[in-house]
């Protein structure tokens, strides 16, 4: 509320002029102009042949001075300096002529008015709308016994008579006829602001101006803030198509693991049953193991001797092919046959002869062994 009161001071002071350009209030003093008035000669300024031109000048803070406007009493006159004083109300300046009229110079647009006739030549001095400092503001302390500067009116407005800035009975501050509004509450410092009707309406901070909070950029935080939303919504999108189809994939998966909970259950059964089998047939062909090493026993065992026996047969059928019988006559035979480690001899009794009608027959036996044979020829 102190810079709304300090603000305050500092427009009543821009309107009042040179009241505050006392001694006592340097800091308002430096913000306000100096103008000066000084004879020159300029030769320049034909129009003022014979006449003693005046120069209005504006002081600098810094010493240095600028001409703003030349002008003249005319050839007969100057003016009244102890006469010539400033209009408390307007801020414009008033030289008094030594003819008896008054040149006004307006401080705001630097023009002069050569004829200013408000006034009666025969006043030495007027003082035109007088009022009190007292009557606007007034030096005093907060309950702290701090220096403050109380402004004596609740409203200062425009020249058309609009609220430029007024406090209302809640204490809120109104900035223009349609105001920006702020008020402290519950600890906070509202701000809002109102149209004719008192209504709230929108603030808005055009492009080109920024918020900051703590030095940060509000506008590109929103910026940011809305590219990531975009990118978030995209990106949740496409999240929400993935749930669909893990959904639908939890779901199958489900049944599938259902079907695979009831398979176990009964592969663990047909296991319990099938355990008992499995060790009867381990039983079993250990039993047939056992047998077939028997068996082969048996086997290796008959193999050898059937080896011995088809040796011993070759044997004597090779014996037996050692001799050869004659055709006529008896006659006699021995032979001797090997074969794979087993040795046989053969013996054989032949008989031959001629049949009345000159057929030739010729008859043998022969043995070897277990081995015998008996053949009969006849040649014709």
């Amino acid at each position: 509320m102190k810079k709304f009161v300090i603000v305050i001071y500092y427009i009543i002071a821009s309107c009042v002029g040179n009241l505050y350009a006392d001694e006592s209030s340097s800091s308002s003093a430096a913000q306000l102009p100096t103008f000066a008035i000084k004879a020159t000669i300029d030769a320049n300024h034909p129009e003022y042949a014979g006449e003693i031109i005046q120069g209005m000048f504006i002081i600098n803070s810094d010493g240095t001075s600028l001409l703003l406007k030349n002008f003249s009493f005319g050839s007969c006159c100057g003016f009244y300096v102890d006469q010539s004083y400033v209009d408390e109300k307007t801020g414009n300046i008033l030289f008094k002529s030594t003819s008896g009229y008054w040149v006004e110079f307006d401080t705001s647009s630097y023009e002069i008015n050569m004829q200013h006739s408000k006034w009666d030549n025969g006043f030495t001095k007027t003082f035109e709308g007088v009022f009190g400092i007292d009557d606007i503001i007034e030096a005093t302390y907060d309950s702290n016994g701090n220096p403050i500067t109380k402004i004596k009116s609740s409203e200062i407005v425009s020249s058309d008579g609009d609220a430029m800035i007024s406090v209302e009975s809640d204490g809120s501050v109104h900035i223009g006829e349609n105001s920006l509004v702020t008020i402290e509450e519950s600890g906070v410092q509202q701000l809002y602001a109102t149209n004719a009707s008192n209504e709230q309406i929108n603030i808005n901070i055009k492009k080109g101006t920024d918020i900051l909070i703590d030095g940060v950029s509000v506008a590109g935080s929103l910026n940011a803030n809305a590219t990531n939303i975009a990118t978030n919504k995209t990106d949740i999108a496409t999240n929400e198509t993935k749930i669909v189809t893990n959904t639908t994939n939890i779901a199958t998966n489900k049944t599938n693991i259902a079907t695979n909970a009831t398979n176990i259950a009964a592969n663990t059964a047909e296991i319990a049953t099938y355990t008992d089998s499995i060790a009867g047939n381990t039983t079993a062909i250990a039993a047939i193991g056992s047998d077939l090493d028997a068996y082969k026993a048996s086997a290796n065992s008959q193999m050898n001797y059937m080896k011995s026996d088809y040796s011993s047969g070759i044997a004597s059928a090779v014996a037996m092919s050692q001799f050869n019988l004659a055709q006529d006559g008896f006659s006699i035979g021995v032979g001797r046959g090997s074969y794979n480690d087993e040795d046989e001899t053969a013996f054989g009794l032949g008989y031959g002869g001629e049949f009345k009608n000159g057929t030739l027959f010729k008859l043998q036996a022969s043995k070897s062994g277990d081995a015998s044979g008996v053949g009969l020829t006849i040649s014709f």
